[in-house]
């Protein structure tokens, strides 16, 4: 056999092969077996198939109406019955369009390439997937008459909101069998399958008309129909049986269904309660509305049962019909959660033994990195406090603070602490984040970050969250101490300690016991609030998808005030009760100033200790009168440097530091920074008389103890000037 007719037989004895066998009938005639997922108290939240999660009911050719037909065919495919699969003038109009279009508008598909891309379930658009579905279209030309290729197609075709095929579209949008339909309905399911998102019933009533009255007027130009047909349904109302509509908790019922769930069943009874959804939808909904001025346009919202675990309401977005992004679940969603993240760290640093009476500065700050750069964290309106306890710089949420904290306890035991959480988002290496973690640089998933929330709440031990009802108890791993998780609740609940930055009637004030935490992140790109009572952690998420910042609202002034409705809400029965104390705690009375044993002139509060932290250095600060505080401080940089000539910057007159024996002592510099203008010549920085530089701006010192006094003098041509300020290391 001469070697050419040999190549030729090895490469068409596979394709006559492939086109020769028949389809397999299982891919053509899956079998559905459906399932409703249901609420907590057994209301239907969404009808789906077993396999592929689909509403769809099996109809024969016979059994479908010819206006359904026709109106298809028009619609998607008006030669149809004269082409073998592929229509190429179809095709060549959908190429040239596309080379025109510089984008890919068209595919020129027909109906048996539509019946092949279902098929092979081959998703996105490309020349590969394109060529598979012309050769599959072709092969089913062979073994299919045109009758069962249309069958299969208005099966299994796309009729939007989960629903596929033309009977489960019916019942549906219009609440009857296929065969009881409209002309006028006919059309306006026919359209749908071009564009199921955008040509979406539910929400684009004006754009369906549109499309039905071009179907109309086709088939009447076309002879297909009369006019007086023509005239009843281009007169017929577009209206839907909304009672029919059972697609609730959207958001909740997709997350299931991407769980591995069992789909051998009847029915599946979730955790949520679809009353209480319901009303969160419309708050986040009015939320939203409200705060569009500001440029936010989305929120997501998260209700866990703290002792079960079970996801009680899960709001994904706004609206889950908007074309915007409003099928993204925002409480799956990766986003920095800023402060939200800050209980945890000072979890870790009271777990090693670092209290709440902890005294820090809080004051500008430049930490050296181990490779030498400068990381400045600024406080949140650049308000400056001097000295804090933790339990301020948490309840008030002070940057500085948190930075020193985590200085303190390492980036990688804080890195290795949130993995406990199962926070499964935070995934770079630590040097990565680095100290810039202690601020919330690291992505979370709301119900992620609300579900380790929930551990608090649960005294140190973590469970996974629960979406399906079962007598099933989830296992928990202790996390934190009882003793370190009450702690923490108290600071979260206790007003008083966030009142230098919210005031004393923020909406994190609640009528009963609730431990919260607000979060921004910079440029206002996401806004946090996440909390808990005795029974219930919320967490909420407002910002935008897309990731464009807000016009300045913050935690406080967007999620916060949703937070506050859902926790009314949810107690709007009862009030929750008080945390539960452990007995193994120890309350003393402390300095107020300096968090250690109080002197006698010190101003005196009680403060909580694991056994073993407790202050062991009696205050004598307080009886010479070095320890000064203002309430708030305004930022030099902030003020009018016009008046003057020189000006230091920082530190501030009357600044006291503190230095921390735990912070390895390079890592304390103290940095110098003055604003010249330009009349000054030339200037030098002196500290208790002795040169420190000349004409430099900005100079790091190494402190130690003592008071000193810090000043500037500058040369200009109508003479010399000078500034002068007091600062104390102790």
């Amino acid at each position: 056999m001469p070697r050419p007719l040999l190549i030729f037989i090895i490469i068409l004895l596979p394709i006559t092969v492939f086109f020769f066998i028949p389809p397999d009938h299982n891919l053509l005639y899956p079998e559905f077996n459906s399932f409703d997922i249901t609420d907590r108290n057994g209301i239907t939240l969404r009808h789906v198939l077993s396999k592929d999660y689909r509403t769809s009911s099996w109809k024969g050719i016979k059994e479908i109406p010819p206006g359904i037909i026709i109106a298809t065919i028009v619609r998607e495919d008006k030669r149809f019955f004269l082409h073998k699969g592929v229509d190429p003038i179809a095709m060549a109009r959908a190429i040239y369009g596309n080379i025109k279009a510089h984008k890919i508008k068209s595919g020129g598909s027909t109906i048996t390439m539509q019946v092949a891309k279902i098929v092979l379930n081959k998703r996105g658009r490309n020349l590969l997937t394109k060529i598979l579905e012309i050769i599959y279209a072709l092969k089913l030309e062979m073994h299919l008459n045109k009758a069962e290729i249309l069958e299969i197609y208005l099966n299994r075709t796309p009729y939007g909101n989960q629903t596929y095929g033309i009977e489960a579209a019916s019942q549906f949008y219009y609440g009857k069998p296929v065969e009881h339909l409209s002309l006028s309905e006919a059309c306006v399911l026919s359209i749908i399958p071009k564009s199921p998102s955008i040509l979406n019933p539910l929400r684009n009533k004006e754009l369906i008309k549109k499309e039905r009255d071009k179907i109309l007027n086709k088939l009447l130009r076309m002879g297909l129909i009369d006019t007086l047909t023509y005239d009843c349904a281009i007169n017929e109302s577009i209206e839907f049986n909304e009672k029919n509509f059972i697609f609730n908790a959207p958001h909740f019922v997709d997350f299931i269904l991407s769980q591995n769930i069992d789909k051998n069943c009847s029915k599946i009874t979730s955790t949520i309660d679809i009353n209480l959804q319901k009303n969160l939808e419309k708050m986040l909904f009015n939320l939203i509305k409200n705060l569009k001025k500001y440029n936010v346009n989305q929120g997501a919202i998260i209700v866990l049962d703290n002792k079960t675990g079970e996801i009680l309401a899960m709001v994904g977005s706004r609206d889950y019909f908007d074309e915007d992004g409003g099928q993204v679940n925002g409480c799956l969603a990766p986003r920095q959660p800023g402060s939200s993240l800050k209980p945890f760290l000072y979890i870790l640093a009271l777990s090693n033994g670092i209290p709440m009476s902890y005294l820090m500065n809080d004051t500008i700050t430049e930490f050296k990195l181990s490779d030498g750069t400068i990381f400045a964290p600024r406080n949140f309106g650049d308000k400056y406090h001097r000295l804090v306890r933790a339990r301020e710089a948490l309840g008030s949420s002070f940057n500085v603070p948190a930075v020193h904290i985590l200085n303190i306890v390492g980036v990688e035991k804080f890195y290795n602490f949130l993995n406990t959480l199962h926070l499964s988002t935070i995934r770079k290496q630590p040097n990565f984040y680095g100290l810039s973690l202690s601020l919330g640089s690291a992505e979370v998933k709301l119900l992620e970050l609300a579900n380790a929330y929930r551990a608090i709440a649960n005294k140190g031990v973590w469970t996974d969250y629960k979406f399906i009802r079962d007598s099933r108890k989830k296992i928990g791993e202790r996390v934190f101490s009882e003793e370190v998780a009450y702690i923490i609740t108290d600071v979260l609940s206790d007003n008083s300690s966030r009142l230098k930055a919210f005031g004393d009637d923020s909406p994190l004030n609640l009528p009963f016991p609730c431990a919260v935490k607000t979060g921004t992140t910079k440029n206002f790109k996401d806004n946090w609030c996440v909390g808990f009572t005795e029974k219930y952690t919320v967490g909420v998420w407002v910002g935008n998808f897309d990731g464009s910042p807000m016009n300045g609202v913050s935690g406080i002034s967007g999620a916060a005030p949703l937070f506050r409705d859902i926790m009314i809400e949810l107690h709007r029965r009862e009030y929750p009760g008080k945390f539960e104390r452990p007995k193994s705690l120890i309350q003393i009375k402390i300095c107020a100033k300096t968090g250690l044993i109080p002197g006698k002139n010190c101003s005196v509060i009680e403060e909580l200790f694991v056994p073993g932290t407790e202050p062991k250095e009696t205050c004598n600060y307080c009886n010479v009168g070095e320890v000064r505080y203002e309430p708030w401080r305004i930022v030099p940089d902030c003020m009018d440097k016009s008046a003057k000539n020189i000006y230091i910057l920082h530190p501030q007159d009357g600044d006291i530091f503190k230095l921390d024996p735990q912070i390895p002592y390079r890592n304390q510099a103290i940095a110098f920074k003055v604003y010249i203008d330009s009349t000054i010549e030339s200037f030098s920085i002196k500290l208790n008389g002795n040169t420190l530089c000349k004409n430099t701006t900005t100079f790091l010192w190494q402190p130690k103890l003592g008071k000193y006094e810090l000043e500037v003098i500058g040369n200009s041509r109508t003479g010399q000037k000078s500034e002068k300020i007091t600062f104390t290391v102790f």
